[in-house]
């Protein structure tokens, strides 16, 4: 099992307007399709692992740029595009839906698509991976969500995020099945917020801690010495920490570069300037280096953000961006690689 880190938003309330949704789900869609159809599914469960690739593709779809909303919205629109088809399915939800993720199992079980077996090893991985992040991490942030992406393979993602009302914030944690264990070690990275008592109980540190457990709850409770502290273990799977404020002039002259020209645009009906920057962003979630997502702000530039910032979402290039990339989809070549050059454009400028 491997943990790629985890993401802090500030917590805020509320739900996508209905024609961003909408909108939200065809393209959402459509770039998973296309890079699964030229990556894989299991390529695709490790992009989701990625809370930096993941958070830029929610900002490139148009959903606001710090917001824990991101987690719901996304992944909500996610799983009512690809439970649609027959490679991967979306299991969980937000409070409620995650009561379901038994019901879900059972028809996914009955469908036959995928042998009993490994549905059961990732329905105990699921549970084991809440129980986890709500009772071994004390870190102050309490689980009222969980999302389980996985292929008729057996592998699968698992997102889960939790709330602290105090603070207002949201934490979101990824994890990426492998053969690693759960209790030792599974999550690479966590960091714990200042003046707070965190435990963590999932390390390998706490080995002898947990033991000590046991032994209080058999024994002397002489025997069980407390931990106060989460270490700081950052190196390996870094925290995306999106509550802070964002010089938008500075982004906005990082977003203003010049895309260079391409005289096979030309002959696209309705390829504005505005439309090309968004066609590079969203290639370059699709084909792009991992380098490239570092700063995942930059992509609330592509289409716009819910709430107007840093600038109202664009419609028309929204539509845009969908006919272009349901081309690829259906396999045109020749927007296809239009796309790849986009990708490779964009990635050089970002580095």
């Amino acid at each position: 099992m491997e943990n790629h880190g985890s993401s802090i938003l500030p917590l805020h309330y509320g739900h996508p307007p209905e024609y961003l949704y909408k909108r939200m789900v065809k393209l959402g869609g459509i770039v998973s399709d296309i890079i699964i159809q030229n990556y894989g599914d299991d390529f695709y469960l490790n992009r989701l692992a990625d809370p930096f690739w993941f958070h830029s593709l929610s900002l490139a779809i148009g959903f606001d740029w710090n917001s824990s909303g991101t987690t719901t919205a996304t992944l909500g629109a996610l799983k009512e595009y690809i439970n649609r088809g027959d490679s991967i399915k979306i299991l969980g939800g937000k409070g409620r839906h995650m009561g379901t993720l038994k019901q879900e199992f059972d028809a996914l079980e009955k469908d036959g698509n995928i042998a009993s077996g490994k549905i059961e090893r990732i329905r105990k991985d699921a549970k084991v991976i809440g129980e986890v992040d709500e009772k071994l991490l004390q870190d102050g942030f309490n689980l009222y969500m969980q999302f389980i992406i996985m292929d008729y393979h057996g592998n699968y993602t698992i997102i889960n995020q939790g709330m602290n009302s105090e603070s207002r914030l949201a934490r979101r944690y990824h994890w990426k099945n492998s053969n690693r264990e759960l209790y030792n070690d599974a999550r690479n990275g966590i960091s714990g917020f200042e003046n707070t008592i965190n435990l963590d109980l999932s390390t390998r540190k706490s080995e002898k801690n947990r033991a000590g457990i046991i032994d209080i709850i058999k024994d002397n409770p002489l025997k069980y010495s407390r931990q106060r502290s989460l270490d700081n273990f950052m190196e390996s799977a870094p925290v995306l920490d999106l509550n802070y404020k964002i010089d938008w002039n500075r982004m906005r002259d990082l977003y203003e570069y010049n895309p260079g020209t391409f005289e096979e645009l030309i002959n696209i009906p309705g390829i504005t300037k505005s439309t090309i920057r968004t066609l590079s962003y969203l290639s370059e979630i699709i084909y792009g280096g991992a380098p490239s997502f570092s700063d995942p702000v930059k992509y609330s530039f592509c289409l716009g953000g819910k709430d107007g910032v840093p600038k109202p979402v664009n419609v028309h290039d929204y539509d845009k961006a969908i006919d272009f990339y349901r081309e690829i989809l259906h396999g045109n070549q020749y927007y296809g690689e239009i796309s790849r050059r986009l990708a490779r454009m964009s990635h050089k400028k970002s580095l």
